[in-house]
């Protein structure tokens, strides 16, 4: 267990969570598709608790010896973007278990934060006229991150929690932060190729791509054909890994 200063006095409380039985019968599950997350509450602390999915045996000796767990990375990751002024759920905690020296579980535990998901930006209107006070402020968040040198590894709207401020306008925050890097700068190459992902919604993206090159004083012709060509290239690339993987698991009849 590596475990935040701050929550030293709720850590047997944290590490009871991680026991199979109390972790799937108590919390309230928000996620579980490839991983499991779930909400608890913690002596008036509430958390949420990601159990990372499937790990190949391959993975499980690379994480037992050279890499760190993707909850290690995930927990040290949070702690280097609140470094750089940028908005994630606190770490708490990382959970992990082995048997025989082996990576079995990993599990990361950061604050609960009530703020709501992009993700329903996916059926980005271009017509909806409200929607664009928060796009422009999502985009000039994403300059900044990127002016941080944050090149996060899946940026997608899915993974952007907001919140609407009283006093007006918008706060964000990153999660699933366990596939990152960190440069001293990012060229807008990169920048772009890390826009690539947003959201395979084309009006949202040529939006956020227009913004993104007016803040950075760019030809928005330039940056919003580039910005599409990465996406094209990527989606591409993902089609012929999938036909690949399905060619190779196709029975071979007898």
């Amino acid at each position: 267990m590596t475990i935040n200063p701050k929550y030293q006095s709720i850590s047997s409380l944290l590490q009871e969570l991680i026991d199979p039985v109390s972790f799937e019968e108590r919390g309230e599950v928000l996620y579980d598709i490839r991983n499991k997350v779930k909400r608890f509450q913690v002596e008036g602390v509430e958390v949420v608790v990601k159990r990372y999915g499937h790990i190949t045996a391959f993975n499980r000796l690379m994480y037992s010896t050279f890499r760190k767990s993707k909850a290690m990375r995930a927990y040290r990751n949070a702690s280097r973007l609140k470094e750089l002024g940028i908005d994630t759920p606190e770490g708490v905690a990382v959970l992990e278990t082995f048997k025989h020296g082996i990576l079995q579980n990993s599990f990361f535990i950061s604050l609960y934060i009530p703020d709501r998901s992009l993700s329903f930006l996916r059926d980005f209107d271009a017509g909806n006229q409200a929607l664009y006070p928060l796009l422009d402020a999502l985009v000039a968040w994403l300059v900044k991150v990127h002016d941080q040198g944050v090149y996060h590894q899946d940026l997608n709207v899915g993974n952007i929690l907001y919140r609407e401020l009283p006093s007006g306008g918008f706060s964000f925050q990153l999660i699933d932060n366990n596939r990152m890097k960190f440069y001293s700068e990012l060229s807008l190459k990169m920048r772009l190729k890390n826009l690539r992902r947003i959201s395979d919604n084309v009006d949202l993206l040529n939006y956020i791509l227009k913004r993104y090159a007016e803040l950075l004083h760019l030809d928005t012709n330039k940056v919003q054909l580039q910005g599409c060509f990465y996406l094209l290239a990527f989606e591409a690339k993902q089609y012929a890994k999938r036909k690949l993987k399905h060619c190779l698991l196709k029975p071979i009849p007898q």
